[in-house]
């Protein structure tokens, strides 16, 4: 049994020793080491140039002219054109609704016959104050008698002539508060129409945006000529397509809004249902919420920096001649979904990395695209 023991634990010496030796006789592997190379950058060169600044707003499409009808006079509604519902259009001076005029008729009849009376009495007095006849007080009772019924006539008139309402320029009607047979009182609602002629839409700007939309000064506002400002452009975008429209800055609001510290500029549109037919305009209803794209006439020298360059809205990295990265902090003065704008902190000329780094370092190597 020793003997057993000791044979095996011989076996498993010599096996080692040739492990040993064959471990010996291996070639060693290879241990050179390979060299990181630098990352591939794609760049772009800065240059200042002249910029057109295109400001984004919104806003509601609003009438210019809108107006409460009222009753000025009571009576029955006798006559009521088809026009007159939501969304019927008219034009200037046509009659909308019709009161019944019959006691406004006889009433001017009665105004017209005592201004004859008292036209009357007038010249009788003139021709015996002549003569000596007639005191001074007595012609000028006469006077202020016929004053007093020559008003009166031409209230009469005017009662009448409000049994009839008509407005002074082409719109449309928003609602309607009375109908055929109904009888109003003075003041009781009738409707609610506005004029079709312009639109107005009020665009909040931040105070970085006022200072390049070009708005209009309080001297501008306030001369006898309408301003017309920048150009805007306005898109409605609906489920299928978008409408565009063309309109124009005519005022700012001139006051900063308390709560949210933006101001107010207010563009126009014309004829915004196209009730000229003009072909391929579009219409934008009263209501609508548009998109407004303003286009100030003056331009500004900025470095354009594409978006996809700028870390955080904060920095870029620029490159000096020797590939060398470094991280600089730039304020942007404006930003839109292509570009952010500087106005200074960078040279002409100066080299800027288009792609990310997410390792990188002030004064780490790269290599430059050169495609």
């Amino acid at each position: 049994m020793k003997r057993n023991t000791k044979i095996a634990l011989i076996i498993l010496a010599l096996s080692l020793m040739v492990n040993f030796f064959l471990g010996k006789l291996k070639p060693e592997p290879d241990k050179s080491v390979v060299e990181a190379k630098p990352p591939v950058v794609a760049t772009t060169i800065l240059k200042k140039v002249n910029t057109e600044i295109q400001i984004e707003s919104q806003g509601m499409v609003s009438p210019l002219v809108e107006t409460v009808l009222s009753a000025e006079v009571s009576g029955t509604i006798i006559e009521l054109s088809p026009k007159f519902v939501a969304g019927g259009i008219f034009k200037k001076g046509e009659v909308l609704m019709q009161i019944d005029p019959t006691t406004y008729s006889v009433a001017l009849e009665q105004a017209r016959a005592l201004k004859n009376q008292r036209q009357n009495e007038f010249e009788d007095s003139v021709k015996i104050r002549k003569q000596g006849f007639l005191s001074e007080s007595e012609y000028l009772s006469a006077v202020t008698a016929l004053a007093v019924a020559e008003s009166g006539l031409v209230q009469a008139q005017r009662s009448l002539d409000k049994t009839k309402i008509v407005l002074p320029y082409d719109g449309m009607v928003r609602a309607k508060s009375a109908d055929l047979g109904q009888y109003v009182n003075v003041g009781k609602q009738l409707g609610v129409t506005f004029a079709t002629e312009y639109a107005e839409i009020r665009l909040p700007l931040s105070s970085q945006d006022v200072v390049y939309a070009d708005l209009p000064t309080s001297s501008e506002i306030s001369g006898q000529n309408e301003f017309v400002g920048p150009k805007v452009t306005f898109t409605l975008n609906q489920a299928s397509n978008s409408l565009e429209r063309a309109g124009y800055i005519v005022r700012s609001e001139g006051v900063v809004d308390e709560k949210t510290r933006m101001t107010f500029a207010v563009a126009r549109l014309e004829d915004p249902y196209n009730l000229k037919n003009i072909t391929g305009l579009s219409i934008l209803p009263m209501g609508a919420f548009v998109s407004a794209s303003i286009k100030p006439d003056q331009s500004y020298q900025f470095f354009k920096i594409p978006r996809s360059a700028i870390i955080n809205n904060r920095q870029i990295i620029t490159i000096d001649n020797s590939s060398r990265i470094y991280y600089q902090t730039v304020e942007l003065i404006r930003a839109d979904k292509n570009y952010g704008y500087v106005s200074d902190g960078i040279q002409d000329g100066q080299r800027i990395s288009m792609t990310s780094l997410e390792d990188g370092i002030n004064g780490m190597e790269v290599r430059i695209d050169q495609k």
